[in-house]
């Protein structure tokens, strides 16, 4: 299976964490004062005025001698926001828990608690009970997209598909439960079982953003009959909305009908001017329809509205590198590794890029990071190795890789080939 560093049209929209800049929206005193006694309701508001003002540090002073005489909800939640808004998550984490276990029912806290739990390292145990207690709440897609945000890796698989068969056995009816699930099954590959559940669950919502989302998952498997029935039900709840034009894009892009999804994106573009779908007409312009021009001017158009897109920068750099502009893709090639300094597929492309320049030397460095990151990658191990011997370093260059003398680079650049790609056959 092809491995998609880079501009892999993405399945699903997460959830986005926020860093605390002053007060919490959701903790203000004037929606919290009648919750609180008036022994010490002054104390909480200058806290809260504190952190609103961005002044963590005297808050934290105010909310920590509080803490001692009133060791209440409110107090270790502003307590809690205090260390957070400093940086001390270890500190923050075991207060947020605290009132966590004070208060497991007001939803501005839940939500502001979520937030925080974006940046530190959550136990499952605390993060099925915090979306547990959201979606009982308020039984709307924000849990359930939680949950999914949360999983990493395979070892957070059982207790997602498990938070999603409770949350199912205590609200049977509610559809978005396996909208959602279904989601989960198909960012983890179980595609059958998540193509199934996607079926049964088109006919129980009217949302148009979970619709979409069914349509990817029965697109991306090749079911194009079952996902245009998905998107002509889009047509009846939304006829003429963004997500509608952007199911029909993507029906027509896993088809093969680049120019048709050109047609429905540019649609959808011109409802909501977003990122998303620059990038999505850039990607398409650039390795399907192979007009780089249009590709650049969707990939900088992107960079106008967020500059941290790295598949804007890795399409502008290959852009240049294709018309023989290697300076230009070397300026574009940094911007990439600027945003992805621990992953090492940007050092390796920066140093494929001064290895076809046959500045030997300066490519050493980035190949170097990029076989210390992925070690076992073979392919990074011996272009370092055909580098080192450009470079004159024959021993370093047989260390590194055993037969680099014999094994010929073939195409240097096949795995920037490989992104393109092929339309699934039809079910």
């Amino acid at each position: 299976m092809k491995k998609r560093i880079y501009l892999a049209l993405l399945l699903f929209a997460l959830l986005s964490s926020t860093v605390p800049s002053g007060a919490a929206d959701n903790l203000q005193y004037k929606k919290i004062k009648k919750d609180i006694p008036r022994s010490y309701r002054v104390h909480i508001k200058k806290g809260v005025n504190y952190l609103k003002k961005d002044q963590a540090y005297q808050a934290r002073k105010i909310f920590s001698d509080m803490v001692k005489q009133h060791p209440e909800f409110y107090v270790y939640w502003g307590y809690g926001r205090s260390e957070w808004m400093l940086g001390n998550h270890t500190s923050a984490r075991a207060l947020y828990f605290k009132a966590f276990e004070l208060n497991d029912s007001l939803y501005s806290f839940l939500q502001d608690y979520a937030e925080f739990t974006e940046e530190i390292k959550t136990d499952w145990i605390v993060i099925r009970r915090l979306a547990g207690a959201l979606y009982a709440l308020r039984p709307d897609d924000f849990a359930l997209m939680f949950v999914i945000d949360k999983v990493r890796d395979k070892s957070d698989k059982k207790e997602a598909v498990l938070f999603f068969e409770a949350l199912k056995a205590k609200y049977p009816e509610n559809a978005n439960i396996d909208v959602y699930h279904a989601i989960l099954l198909s960012s983890l590959g179980e595609n059958s079982k998540a193509v199934s559940m996607a079926l049964a669950a088109i006919g129980s919502t009217d949302s148009p953003f979970q619709l979409r989302m069914l349509e990817r998952i029965l697109s991306n498997d090749g079911h194009f009959i079952e996902a245009a029935r998905v998107c002509e039900k889009l047509n009846q709840v939304a006829k003429k909305s963004a997500y509608t034009y952007d199911a029909w894009g993507h029906l027509e892009f896993k088809q093969g009908h680049y120019e048709n999804a050109i047609i429905h994106y540019e649609k959808a573009l011109n409802l909501e001017y977003r990122p998303a779908f620059l990038m999505t007409l850039a990607h398409i312009y650039h390795f399907y329809l192979n007009n780089p021009a249009k590709a650049a001017y969707y990939c900088k158009a992107a960079l106008q509205i967020d500059r941290s897109q790295v598949d804007a920068y890795f399409i502008l750099a290959e852009s240049f590198r294709k018309s023989g502009k290697m300076d230009k893709a070397l300026q574009f090639s940094l911007k990439q590794m600027e945003l992805l300094p621990d992953h090492p597929h940007p050092l390796y492309y920066h140093g494929k890029l001064l290895f076809e320049l046959n500045r030997y030397t300066d490519a050493i460095p980035y190949l170097e990071q990029a076989v210390s990151i992925s070690p076992d990658v073979q392919r990074y191990r011996l272009i370092l190795a055909k580098t080192y011997a450009g470079a004159g370093l024959l021993e370093k260059a047989r260390e590194t890789y055993t037969n680099f003398l014999n094994e010929p680079i073939n195409n240097l650049w096949s795995e920037e080939e490989a992104l393109k790609e092929e339309p699934p056959a039809p079910r």
